[in-house]
């Protein structure tokens, strides 16, 4: 330190450095939403073309969840078996170490299930979810032209798409893959003594195209190709089955057609049908740049195509990361200037300066040290640097001052800043510490929200350690040349108002300190009975997701039909800005993006109760279920509950039991269960004496069912770089029951047998969808709640004892929704405040090395809280979690001036005397209170724009500011009392 006092370029030089490197940092730190976590969530999608819900149960999800059933490290899996698809959600426990271990257990066990049916023709598709490869924009294609043509046209936008950098991966929806239709007459079969797995193993076995390896020449080496691929339908068509006489395909074939696969979702882009595009970042990708290259392709290929094609964005994360920059950024502005306001005023105006670089030299530190260790700049980032503006310059202030009083002492220019530096460095050492072990503890919680806030403590350490290098070497090499001449008075308040309420205070110490202690443990209690528990409020949320369940019985035409009705609901929507939707024949859901909450007038949540009184009953959907993205974990809606195991009619009895007690309860809206509707079935039982007789096993049975309805894809060429399937499959108008019946199954000596005399045929209805909880059949029962009445947590806890010995006991209710990461997280939270407080009080015993002034120093900690919670009530905002993040993190600024002010009572020699030691009580803490409210009102002014969201509000990191300051803010004076009243009662039992 001494050597930057005497080389003032040396300390500017290090200024301007930090200065230009931050400022680089700050164009090339990617952008993002949310800090890169890994989510411990995995997803295991296969697709069935053509297979009822029973059928994926049984033969896709049953055999991957058995897999899964083995597997360490998994807290619970969900499954969903709906028509042609199965969908597995997989969560890790929290507190899994190898999670990349856990990660390839679940890759082993899927690929260990080698027996799923012919027709999943694509692996399962295993995805591990982390917060940086989750879509981040979807785009789409549409046109009032034939399919053929818009989709030659979305293939040249995806490839597009594909080689802009920062995209990861795109997702197609409705993009279908082209296929040659083999429609087979069942009559000319029957007539040719043919079956439909003769012809479809004989198109196998004739369209080959094989590398027999090289030969080795004179002239070089030869490579030895087997082809007989039929790329064009005439070779089809001559395809030779049969000799003597010759049967050709076309015989057999009423036509031999180019088409596509079967559509299984429609993409619906702002409520139009299209060819959709889910696009994913790569990790290292700025997702406003990577956006921006998007839509400027989008706007190129427009020119391009013309009016007849539009191309829409149904969903950008780039707007919502700009507008949450936005928030954060005027804010932040916003507190900078009334940080250096205060300063002006305050502080001497040739030391203000100084002390006001600190905050510049600070953040773009930070913003060196995030980028060389490979962080982004997301908004949780960018709210730790506003939450620390006004901390930053306290140090500063506190030297600054220090030093001024020595040389206005009469000391020399070094003497002052060497001995202003030394009176203040434990001091400022510890309260640095303080500061950064109260957030520290946020490293420890559960859940996501847990992992996404790592960047809190990370940050505003690496900021304080900013703070401490401008307060010890910058601040006292600066004010060199400031001291060489006399300061003149300073401005700002004086410390001599306060002498007598301090005195005040000394002598109604016992008094003041358990009237205080008391009073705030009871407002406490008493506030927290009032404040309602809402774990993320959803007042600033700009994203709702809509599901609806389907009608059974319609085809995918009538269900996009019938959809459209919630699209124009949408479109009429002012505060909607875009959306996109997918639809299949069982379900359909949509992504809608809402205009930022200070420009509508409504709550996202008032928007989805009008919607709700809209689509109480729509024609062919069954239900329509919202939910606001709130922004942080946890998912799910507020109730939502997972009744498994057991039989169908207890499952069902205790799902029922469960809506009808939520239904009279108080504070709950909407309670019911997730259902899907029957459909009808036309069921083949085998009649297996006849089977036995014919020699006819039962997969040949299913496969020539499958093989007549669905089709199958029984090879394949790449034409025109791309793959072209051959599917084969009856004549559409001969795929009814009656010509079922006399199709003809080759039996293991050659004969062949009706179906009708090998099957025998009922109607049936199945479930349209079928969900599993951990490996059982469950039913989902959930309900929204009025968070003004009660919260989640008090809803399940009274659930839980009402069921509790109720139905079959082989029934059980499990958590699924909000209320189970609730508790976990403020358990978490609750622990992190204790360790934190722990923490602090081992860091001040070092320093005193007395017990009796670490309980000074940690007294003042109730009456912050209480007054942090009564702010809370009285701004009518809930104890969320962030609010709870504000409360802990308080902890360590509040304890900073009743630390500073003990450690000035620390050094000092009291005298005996009463009325001596009294004096100087009151003197040393009338020296600490111009210091200490220039401290209090910069962190206050730093963080006043972002609590009350003057430059717009955030509802996940404005309750920490509001609580952070109004905490400091209230405390502050109250340091001034207690310490002093405390450190009298300490003395006199050393007397």
């Amino acid at each position: 330190m001494d050597w930057f006092c005497q080389r003032r370029m040396a300390a500017n030089l290090l200024s301007l450095t930090v200065v230009v490197l931050g400022v680089m940092a700050v164009y090339r730190l990617p952008l993002a939403e949310k800090p890169r976590i890994d989510l411990g969530r995995v997803s295991i999608s296969t697709q069935y073309p053509g297979a009822s819900a029973e059928d994926v149960e049984a033969n896709v999800t049953g055999k991957l969840e058995k897999e899964l059933l083995s597997l360490a490290g998994i807290r619970k899996f969900t499954s969903r078996s709906a028509s042609g698809s199965s969908s597995i959600s997989v969560e890790l426990e929290p507190s899994v170490k190898d999670v990349a271990g856990v990660y390839q257990d679940i890759r082993d066990a899927v690929n260990r299930v080698t027996d799923l049916p012919a027709g999943v023709t694509d692996a399962p598709l295993v995805r591990v979810m982390k917060s940086s490869n989750l879509d981040f924009m979807v785009v789409g294609i549409s046109a009032d032209v034939p399919y053929s043509e818009l989709r030659e046209q979305a293939r040249i936008l995806e490839l597009k798409l594909r080689r802009i950098q920062g995209v990861s991966e795109v997702q197609l929806i409705d993009l279908r893959e082209r296929e040659f239709w083999i429609e087979l007459e069942p009559e000319q079969l029957k007539r040719y003594d043919l079956t439909l797995t003769d012809v479809a193993d004989a198109i196998a076995g004739r369209n080959v195209l094989i590398t027999g390896g090289t030969i080795e020449t004179n002239n070089g080496d030869l490579e030895l190709i087997t082809s007989a691929q039929m790329l064009e339908p005439q070779a089809l068509e001559s395809l030779k089955l049969r000799s003597g006489p010759d049967v050709t395909l076309k015989d057999i074939s009423g036509g031999i057609r180019e088409g596509f696969e079967r559509r299984s979702s429609l993409a619906t882009i702002n409520g139009r049908a299209a060819i959709g595009f889910d696009l994913r970042a790569s990790e290292e990708a700025d997702v406003l740049t990577t956006s921006a290259k998007v839509r400027q392709l989008l706007e190129e290929e427009s020119r391009r195509l013309g009016p007849t094609f539009a191309l829409d964005v149904g969903f950008d994360l780039a707007g919502e990361i700009r507008a949450r920059f936005d928030i954060v950024k005027w804010n932040g502005l916003s507190g900078l200037a009334l940080v250096l306001l205060v300063l002006s005023l305050c502080l001497n105006r040739r030391i203000a300066p100084w002390v006001a670089f600190s905050i510049p030299f600070c953040l773009l530190g930070t913003l060196t040290v995030l980028l060389l260790s490979g962080q982004i700049l997301d908004s949780y980032t960018m709210a730790a640097l506003i939450l620390i503006i006004g901390i930053i310059v306290d140090d500063a202030v506190v030297v600054s001052e220090r030093i001024a009083a020595r040389r206005e002492a009469g000391e020399g220019v070094l003497e002052a800043l060497r001995g202003g530096v030394a009176d203040v460095f434990p001091a400022i050492l510890v309260s640095i510490l303080t500061t950064v072990l109260a957030f520290l503890p946020l490293l420890f919680l559960p859940g996501q929200m847990g992992k996404m806030l790592y960047v809190l403590p990370l940050t505003i350490g690496v900021a304080l350690a900013f703070s401490f290098i401008d307060a010890l070497v910058i601040i006292p090499a600066h004010m060199r040349s400031v001291l060489t001449r006399p300061l003149g008075d300073s401005a700002g308040p004086s410390g001599q108002r306060w002498s007598g309420p301090i005195l005040w205070a000394l002598r109604h110490g016992r008094g003041l300190i358990a009237t205080l202690l008391l009073g705030s443990v009871a407002l406490s209690w008493g506030v927290m009975q009032l404040l309602p528990k809402e774990f993320f409020p959803s007042d600033g949320a700009y994203l709702v997701e809509i599901s609806a369940q389907m009608k059974g019985n319609q085809s995918m035409e009538q269900s996009w039909q019938y959809a459209q009705a919630v699209d124009r609901m949408l479109a009429q929507t002012p505060e909607v800005v875009r959306w996109y939707g997918e639809v299949s024949e069982s379900e359909a859901s949509w992504e809608v993006t809402l205009s930022p909450a200070g420009h509508r007038e409504i709550t996202a949540t008032e928007v989805v109760h009008r919607w709700q009184s809209q689509t109480q009953s729509l024609p062919g959907i069954l239900e329509v279920e919202y939910d606001v993205d709130s922004g942080g974990s946890p998912l799910g809606r507020p109730v939502d509950l997972q009744v498994a195991g057991g039989s169908d009619q207890a499952r069902q009895a205790k799902a029922d039991a469960i809506v009808h007690w939520l239904a009279q309860q108080p504070g709950v809206i909407a309670p019911h269960q997730s259902r899907a509707d029957e459909v009808a079935q036309l069921r083949a039982d085998p009649v297996y004496p006849w089977m036995v007789r014919y020699g006819v096993d039962a997969q040949t049975l299913g496969r020539t069912l499958r093989l007549a309805i669905e089709g199958e894809r029984v090879s394949r060429v790449f034409k025109e770089d791309e793959e072209q399937f051959y599917r084969v499959v009856l004549e559409p108008n001969d795929r009814e029951v009656n010509e079922l019946r006399h199709l003809l199954v080759r039996g293991q000596g050659g004969d062949l047998v009706s179906l009708d005399r090998l099957v025998r045929w009922h109607s049936a209805s199945r479930e349209e969808v079928i969900n599993h909880y951990n490996g059982e059949r469950a039913l989902r029962v959930s309900a929204s709640l009025d968070s003004s009445v009660t919260d989640p947590i008090s809803v399940e806890a009274e659930l839980m004892k009402a069921m509790a010995g109720e139905g079959d006991p082989a029934v059980s209710i499990h958590s699924a929704g909000q209320a189970r990461e609730t508790r976990e997280s403020m358990t978490g939270l609750a622990v992190a405040m204790a360790l934190a407080l722990l923490a602090i009080a081992m860091l001040m015993a070092l320093l005193f090395d007395r017990l009796g002034e670490v309980l000074v120093g940690l007294a003042v900690v109730p009456t912050a809280v209480a007054a942090a919670l009564l702010v809370l009530w009285l701004h009518g905002k809930p104890l969320s979690f962030f609010a709870v993040v504000g409360i802990i993190g308080m902890t360590g600024v509040v304890v900073n001036n009743a630390l500073v002010l003990l450690y000035h009572y620390h050094g000092l020699q009291f005298s005996d005397d009463k009325h001596t030691r009294r004096r100087q009580l009151v003197e040393g803490a009338v020296t600490r209170v111009r210091p200490m409210l220039v401290t209090t009102l910069t962190t206050v002014a730093g963080l006043l724009p972002l609590a009350y969201g003057l430059g717009g509000y955030d509802n996940l990191i404005s309750p920490i500011a509001l609580v952070i300051g109004w905490g400091v803010l209230l405390s502050a004076p109250l340091v001034l009392l207690l310490v002093p009243a405390g450190y009298k009662l300490l003395l006199e039992r050393r007397d």
